[in-house]
């Protein structure tokens, strides 16, 4: 068996591992805590509270009513000069 694949299978990831900080383990109490109890997402949503307000609704609608007169006040506007339309226009008939 060749030498480089035992290297990379076997003593590069020991080397890699060893590169690694110890984990850091709790001590006293906390050692010999039981482990978390693992319940359905439903039960950990009832526990929280619910908020009551508006979370800024009232200022997106605003926001969304001046977005709608602004727009409203653009339609039917030409967004060139009449001399740039009518050479547009020219440019796009067919002579």
């Amino acid at each position: 068996m060749p030498l480089r694949p035992l290297i990379f299978t076997a003593i590069l990831p020991g080397l890699l591992m060893a590169c690694a900080p110890a984990p850091d383990f709790p001590a006293g109490a906390a050692a010999n805590a039981p482990f978390p109890k693992i319940v359905p997402v439903d039960q950990i949503q009832s526990q929280l509270p619910v908020q009551q307000g508006d979370d800024g609704i009232s200022a997106l609608a605003a926001r969304a009513a001046d977005l709608r007169t602004r727009a409203a006040a653009m339609r039917g506007t030409s967004v060139v000069d009449p001399a740039t339309e009518g050479e547009l226009q020219d440019a796009l008939d067919p002579s």
